[in-house]
């Protein structure tokens, strides 16, 4: 296997948040992750709130699921049985460390307000190729895509949060005109992590985040390049030239063409980008 990847800061603000995406690979067996912390809302004073818990929640997500499927996987013998139920208990526990991290900061009294004070939380998708199997699991918008040996779409993960946001949209009518702060209060606290599962899934520390897990397995065959990604990449995947140069695996030539999209179309191409790339 040859493996690529990278991840790029918010082209946009960038001067006032962190990349608030992670990645990271197994130096064991073949565990991918990438995750994509949620970004917290403004003060009304303007000023960026609480700007690194979306970070740390993202790196922990990543580190967690990682360390527990190097743990529990063995890739000489495990069934899709067995490794479905590692992932699964790989994000119970990533969840139940990000839980961890809101009770320290003090996010689960009467602070929080699902505005300026929310939970710290993450989506995110992990990955374990076993005997040229992938076996993988995800919450929210990351995603995973395969392009075959001549770079032709086979299979792509569906957007979780897309959907809900449709959902709600069609709930309120009006929901455009409504005040920015009173559209987040309602998305946050009425659709995450809704045990309806009308709504959308993050790692937030609650337990009903685990009716939006969703696993799958897809054989792969020679050549297949599978990409782990965040949602910034999301529209770039759609770019011939760009999955050219993924599996070129060239850094200075993605560099130079995921930056000139960025200035070209900020807000389509310059929020934070994460993708890892595997070749079969």
């Amino acid at each position: 296997m040859k493996i690529f990847l990278a991840t790029y800061q918010d082209f946009v603000r960038f001067d006032v948040k962190p990349n608030e995406d992670a990645l990271l690979i197994s130096k064991k067996i073949p565990v991918l992750a990438v995750a994509d912390g949620v970004t917290q809302s403004h003060y009304k004073n303007g000023r960026y709130a609480l700007p690194y818990g979306a970070r740390l929640a993202a790196r922990i997500f990543c580190k967690t699921t990682v360390s527990h499927l190097e743990k529990h996987v063995n890739i000489k013998n495990a069934s899709e049985k067995q490794i479905k139920s590692a992932i699964k208990e790989a994000f119970n526990t990533a969840n139940k460390k990000i839980r961890e991290l809101n009770i320290k900061h003090g996010l689960v009294d009467k602070r929080m307000d699902y505005l300026q004070h929310d939970w710290f939380d993450t989506v995110g998708i992990a990955a374990v190729v076993v005997k040229n199997t992938l076996h993988y699991g995800f919450v929210g918008d990351c995603g995973l895509i395969i392009f075959n040996k001549n770079n032709k779409k086979i299979f792509q993960t569906k957007d979780m949060v897309r959907p809900a946001v449709k959902r709600y949209e069609n709930m309120y009518p009006d929901f455009a005109a409504f005040p920015a702060e009173k559209r987040t209060l309602i998305i946050r606290r009425d659709f995450r992590n809704n045990p309806d599962k009308k709504g959308y899934g993050s790692f937030t520390g609650e337990g009903n985040v685990q009716y939006y897990y969703a696993f799958g397995t897809k054989r792969l065959n020679k050549g297949d390049m599978v990409v782990l990604y965040s949602d910034g990449f999301f529209n770039l995947l759609k770019d011939a030239e760009f999955i050219t140069i993924l599996r070129g695996c060239d850094k200075n030539k993605l560099t130079k063409f995921v930056m000139q999209k960025a200035e070209e179309k900020p807000k389509k191409y310059g929020d934070d980008r994460t993708f890892i790339s595997v070749i079969i």
